[in-house]
């Protein structure tokens, strides 16, 4: 969290003028609006309906990409986990049939800081087919490339974020690139890799650093004010995220004023190498948006956003929710405008938009003495006294509404200049499911990373996966959502978070199956987390599990056998009798 109350005391005594910051590269900036005259697409109701971009990314990876890479992870299968023999009768006629019976998979990648980037990247590099020791080793390599949705949120949105912009490398290349790219002085056109060694808010704790980094900050988010647009914690926040996450930056320059990511735009992900070829799952941010009025009686306890709020995507092609209050998208690319008349691009930066779905400074908000004597109370001291007062809440993003006067009676923010966005996790779902569920996606099954702390060994204990259960239940059968444990304890008591556990076996083929793979354990090094968390995907330290490949196969293809109508192999009875969840 920001520790910068000194140098911003200076500052707010002495601060800078917006002239003499607004060297950096200009942020949002005024473009055509498209030509049908409407900048909102509905969304329908019911199972919805998917953007064209989407659709035609989605079905073009299906046909083209999918069926080598359910292959490739076949052969990893059989090579270490099933003998051929046994395998013939079902896993192999899913996973080389056509395409249209072939699993759909999401992964879903939870929050939780920089733990959460880490957990996350452990877990997909024990899926990932050019890890050698999940391909030849665990079996479970291959699962990343033959996934087609990838979903984050807070933490978990700094993982998708950096590997999608990133041209999709491995994890080691992601967060320990080799020394040529880190060096190579290629600014933006590189990534640097993850640079963990230093604090997110606080990179050199010396005054002067402190000092050279907060006005470095200031500079880069001026350009933004210059054109028009508030500015909150959530700029700030976000320039510190795409030091660490978005190409740009380097251990040498994370100081200055720079690019630091800057102009490289969520909506830009269209144009990088491995996206035009379909070789990289969809990726898609969760964030909550902040009603005018919230309900108290619909909000989880200690949480700050109620779960009857429309909960906000970002994807590479569209942005805005599916749930039925408003069921309505704009292009990513325009985000920032506010109508079809006054059109803008550039708003969405990459680095924003993982700041916020990252954004929790609004739970110190309980009363404005409160949020000032916070963490995030020297921030907005230095907002005010650097662009002045603002119209605006502070704590939070500060998004044009572009759905002002769309469907009155159930949008709660259709009267609104600004909609007012945070952390995905705020209304107490810190895994983003939800966007996996949509019916127009038809994701079968879905790995559930959950890399929450909440019990004092650091393990976590269910409690986020029971909110998105108890979101999905207040929209009746829109979000289907298989029978899970209702309360912490019983995960708890049968060690559901201690191993991966299948849920959704009984239920429904509708019904996705969602395999629960949960974080364990206090967090180390980088490298030494990131490795925990792959020992933990694949089982290499829950005993003896050397079924585990298999029997994750077995889990993956289980909703798609069952539509097929293949009988199940023996195999895999025995390993949903091991994994699954029957209450």
């Amino acid at each position: 969290m920001f520790s910068w109350r000194n140098s911003v005391a200076f500052l707010v005594l002495c601060p800078l003028s917006i002239a003499a910051l607004t060297s950096g590269p200009s942020f949002p900036t005024p473009v055509a609006c498209p030509s049908s005259g409407s900048l909102v697409r509905s969304a329908g109701a019911g199972l919805g309906q998917l953007s064209p971009g989407e659709n035609s990314y989605i079905s073009t990876r299906a046909s083209t990409v999918l069926p080598g890479a359910w292959n490739t992870y076949l052969k990893n299968v059989l090579a270490t986990s099933l003998t051929p023999n046994q395998s013939q009768a079902c896993l192999q006629s899913i996973l080389t049939s056509q395409s249209a019976r072939l699993p759909k998979l999401g992964i879903a990648v939870s929050g939780g800081s920089y733990r959460a980037a880490l957990f996350g990247a452990g877990v997909l590099s024990s899926l990932d087919a050019r890890n050698s020791t999940a391909a030849q080793k665990t079996g479970t390599g291959g699962l990343l490339q033959a996934t087609s949705y990838l979903s984050g949120l807070s933490g978990g949105s700094w993982l998708v974020t950096s590997l999608a912009q990133a041209n999709f490398p491995t994890i080691a290349d992601l967060s320990f690139p080799p020394a040529a790219q880190v060096n190579s002085g290629l600014g933006n056109a590189a990534f640097g890799g993850w640079l963990a060694q230093f604090d997110l808010t606080n990179p050199r704790p010396t005054a002067n650093d402190t000092l050279a980094y907060v006005e470095a900050i200031l500079a880069e988010i001026a350009p933004k004010f210059a054109a028009g647009f508030p500015v909150t914690i959530t700029d700030v926040w976000s320039k510190a995220i795409s030091r660490n996450f978005v190409n740009g930056t380097t251990p040498q320059d994370i100081l200055a004023e720079g690019a630091h990511g800057a102009g490289i735009l969520f909506s830009d992900i269209a144009k990088v190498p491995s996206f035009v070829a379909h070789e990289q799952p969809f990726p898609i941010l969760i964030a909550d948006s902040i009603p005018p009025t919230p309900d108290p009686s619909e909000t989880v306890p200690g949480e700050t956003v109620p779960l009857t709020s429309e909960l906000w995507e970002f994807n590479v092609f569209e942005s805005g929710s599916f749930d039925p209050m408003l069921a309505s998208f704009i292009p990513t690319s325009l985000m920032g405008s506010s109508n079809a008349s006054k059109c803008v691009a550039g708003f969405d930066q990459a680095g924003y938009i993982a700041g916020i779905s990252s954004d929790l400074f609004n739970e110190f908000n309980v009363s404005a003495a409160a949020l000032l004597a916070s963490p995030a109370g020297p921030i907005i001291e230095l907002i005010n006294a650097t662009f002045g007062p603002q119209a605006v809440r502070l704590d939070s993003a500060a998004v044009p509404n572009p759905f002002k006067g769309i469907n009155p009676d159930t949008f709660a923010n259709t009267n609104e200049d600004f909609v007012t966005l945070v952390d995905g996790g705020s209304d107490g779902e810190q895994i983003p499911i939800q966007p996996l569920l949509v019916g127009a996606r038809a994701v079968d099954t879905i790995i559930a990373i959950d890399a929450s702390a909440d019990t004092a060994d650091n393990f976590a204990n269910g409690t986020e996966f029971i909110n998105s259960a108890k979101r999905a239940a207040l929209f009746g059968s829109l979000y289907p959502f298989p029978t899970i444990p209702s309360t912490a304890d019983i995960f708890v008591q049968q060690n559901l978070t201690r191993h991966p556990t299948f849920f959704g076996c009984s239920d429904s083929v509708e019904t996705p199956m969602i395999i629960y793979i949960a974080n364990g354990g206090p967090p180390r090094t980088v490298r030494a987390f990131i490795d925990q968390a792959f020992d933990i995907a694949t089982q290499g330290i829950a005993g003896d599990a050397s079924d585990w490949g298999s029997c994750l196969a077995c889990g993956v293809v289980e909703k798609a056998r069952a539509r097929a109508g293949v009988p199940r192999l023996s195999v895999c009875s025995a390993c949903l009798e091991r994994y699954c969840w029957n209450g």
